[in-house]
């Protein structure tokens, strides 16, 4: 089967093969992480999701809580 690609112009993300398309496999998170991340998970529920209320009750800065937050998704 011929694959239809190209020759010009900027690749598609849809060109791409599909371990490069969907990206890295997520790390494994630590203990200390795994704890971590629940504190913050429990956090975000007791006030409704608002990350600055959030952030402010674990003593954290509301850049800090969005910077574990995406280290978290891998």
């Amino acid at each position: 089967m011929t694959e239809h690609r190209r020759a010009t112009g900027p690749v598609r993300r849809a060109e791409l093969p599909d371990p490069v398309r969907e990206g890295p496999a997520p790390r494994p998170l630590s203990p200390m992480e795994h704890a971590e991340r629940a504190a913050i998970l429990e956090a975000l529920r007791l006030h409704g999701g608002n990350k600055a209320r959030t952030a402010a009750s674990l003593g954290i800065a509301r850049a800090t809580l969005y910077r574990k937050l995406r280290g978290y998704r891998g």
